[in-house]
């Protein structure tokens, strides 16, 4: 048996990009010397990345029948002219020479919709647009009916579905009617570039950004979810109780930084926020080091990848207490929607007892989640088997009409 391994995004996504390296890593041990496994991404830059990794990959563009056959279900025309014409876009053509027999995405994607004869894994982070539709990430120009259209067609149909907890295994099976037993629960990772030897030292990090030791570390993309503005108010809140800390923000803009800017001038805060931008994945682990907590105040879950890394480097976190089953006791939880209670969870941190009672709970946490992940890869290569074993069920080497040989 083959399997495809599908990587769409890029660097810029953030935690899922870092994730998705995670799952490729974590698939190519788990099928060495039992399954082959081919690595595919249409993005040039993502070829280096895996090669630094030392993953190799294959480069692909998808081809305008893979976009029809992707987008049929949402118009009843595309969806008479893939049944009638029965055409294989060229993505599925390409895996279909190169022998693959099941396609692992790495995301949530409706390419899995444009395949006609390969079976799919599919993977999801979130039901973020069911969890808080009132967020304008998953709101606005009909992005809801598309996650939702995407979720209703494309999960029934997938072999497997993998998801990053419990809890979104029962949101995925309650709301969308998936089978407990077709759903794996996969915990995340720490982002791969923390096993980097290349990692910029603290004392240079500190210097190329002009900060000092000491800061409140988030590290998110600018979305409304995030919340940023609320470690904004907290910290106003932290300069009238004369304590003057400073927060830093690494993450690229996803439409909020310029709200984000505007709040920063009208609170008076611009000596105590830092903002990074996008930094190169070398500087992340450092600038974890160099922090005094990591604070995560998101809305979207059920689990995050900060934690993980804050826990992995000894660093106390402060999270939002609607996702509490992801941490447990390993974290200062604060309701995400009052900047008092932030403010408060922010002052507990600056208590070097309250820390190294976190970072100690942070290493059992860890240990737990490395527990289900064992029980997760071994459940996974179980259904793996499995797979294999029903493909004897078919010919496997009929994979082309005739009339179907043609290059779109």
């Amino acid at each position: 048996m083959k399997i495809a391994i599908v990587l769409e995004s890029n660097i810029t996504s953030g935690g899922g990009y870092n994730q998705a390296l995670n799952a490729i890593d974590q698939m190519l041990k788990l099928c060495k010397g039992k399954y082959e496994t081919i690595v595919y991404t249409p993005i040039n830059e993502n070829i280096v990345n895996l090669n630094n990794l030392g993953i190799k990959a294959s480069l692909f563009k998808f081809g305008f029948i893979d976009k029809v056959n992707a987008n049929s279900l949402n118009s009843s025309l595309l969806s008479l002219f893939q049944r009638k014409l029965k055409l294989y876009g060229r993505f599925e053509k390409k895996m279909l020479k190169d022998g693959c027999d099941l396609v692992y995405f790495l995301e949530a994607t409706n390419r899995c919709l444009s395949l006609r004869k390969l079976n799919y894994i599919n993977t999801i982070w979130d039901l973020a647009h069911r969890d808080s539709p009132e967020f304008p990430e998953v709101r606005i120009d009909r992005k809801f009916e598309a996650r939702e259209n995407l979720y209703k067609n494309s999960l029934p149909k997938a072999f497997l579905v993998i998801v990053d907890s419990k809890t979104l295994a029962k949101r995925c099976s309650s709301r969308y009617g998936i089978d407990v037993d077709k759903i794996i629960d996969m915990p995340f990772s720490p982002s791969p570039f923390f096993k980097d030897e290349c990692n910029i030292e603290i004392k240079d990090l500190l210097i190329k950004y002009s900060i000092e030791e000491g800061y409140y570390y988030y590290p998110a993309q600018f979305w409304p979810h995030k919340n940023h503005i609320r470690i904004l108010q907290a910290l106003v809140l932290l300069k009238n109780n004369k304590i003057n800390k400073k927060v830093v923000f690494s993450g690229g803009d996803k439409g909020n930084l310029s709200y984000i800017k505007s709040k920063i001038l009208e609170f008076g805060l611009e000596n105590n926020v830092e903002l990074l931008g996008f930094v190169p994945s070398s500087h992340i682990k450092s600038l974890y080091k160099a922090s005094l907590a990591v604070v995560m105040p998101t809305y979207f879950g059920p689990t995050n990848i900060p934690p993980l890394e804050a826990w992995s480097l000894g660093k106390p976190l402060i999270y939002s207490s609607h996702l509490k089953e992801n941490v447990g006791d390993a974290a200062i939880l604060f309701n995400p929607d009052s900047a008092e209670d932030l403010a408060k969870a922010m002052t507990s941190v600056l208590d070097p007892i309250i820390v190294n009672k976190l970072v100690n709970k942070g290493n059992i946490r860890l240990n737990e989640i490395e527990l289900i992940r064992r029980n997760s890869k071994a459940k996974l290569i179980d259904k793996l088997d499995a797979f294999s074993m029903r493909m004897d069920c078919w010919n496997c080497t009929v994979h082309l009409t005739n009339h179907n040989n043609s290059k779109l």
